[in-house]
């Protein structure tokens, strides 16, 4: 049997779209959503700016699409780990944070896609929504998933963070935020910060003979 083989020109088209967000990438981390021009996208990429057009009707969805692609690894993480959830779930939010802290805090361009998200979503309230919708959203639905898969099964109590798993995050946030504010100059060291968090994620979460149906 003779093997369907791909051009080197429908390949080239099939890895276009991924060469755009590249080229988006590096234009909206140097210039922000405002000052990023689709002509300078299209000659980092080597393309026309019509050739842009063809995948992303417009800037705000360039920008969307460039953003979710860079944190589509802990989406798919994510969904990965909850998608028929079984075992402890302390498990499964240890190795999902472990996956967030190696491709959010420690990656300089997650990074930078903080940065640009915090320095663009308030000028620009559709962006803000969008990004919330699409994917903040979602991730705060599914980390609350995880909650009260644990409170079901008699491994965590009821706490604040069925309500708000947004707390569960936020130590995340707080690192990227010190890296963008500080970088070396104040370093954190990223092995015990991290340890730290799930040392007390888990404190709070665990159900106890002590504290057995407290709610906080």
């Amino acid at each position: 049997m003779t093997s369907a083989r791909v051009s080197p020109r429908q390949r080239r088209k099939e890895e276009r779209p991924g060469e755009i967000l590249e080229a988006a990438f590096e234009e909206f981390a140097r210039s922000g959503f405002a000052g990023t021009k689709l002509d300078d996208v299209a000659a980092r990429a080597g393309i026309t700016k019509g050739t842009i057009y063809l995948y992303f009707a417009s800037k705000e969805e360039l920008f969307i699409a460039t953003v979710k692609e860079l944190n589509r690894p802990i989406r798919e993480n994510l969904a990965a780990l909850t998608a028929a959830a079984q075992g402890p779930a302390m498990t499964i939010l240890r190795r999902h944070f472990a996956f967030v802290y190696d491709h959010m805090v420690e990656d300089r361009r997650a990074r930078e896609v903080m940065r640009m998200l915090l320095a663009e979503v308030s000028r620009f309230p559709d962006l803000a929504a969008r990004w919330h919708a699409e994917v903040i959203g979602p991730a705060v639905e599914t980390l609350r998933g995880v909650v009260r898969y644990g409170i079901a099964r008699g491994e965590f109590r009821p706490s604040a963070a069925e309500e708000f798993p947004h707390l569960l995050f936020a130590p995340v946030m707080m690192a990227c935020t010190w890296r963008l504010m500080f970088g070396d100059a104040h370093a954190l060291d990223g092995a015990e910060y991290r340890e730290a968090h799930l040392d007390l994620m888990e404190k709070s979460l665990l159900r106890t003979p002590d504290r057995g149906a407290a709610a906080v």
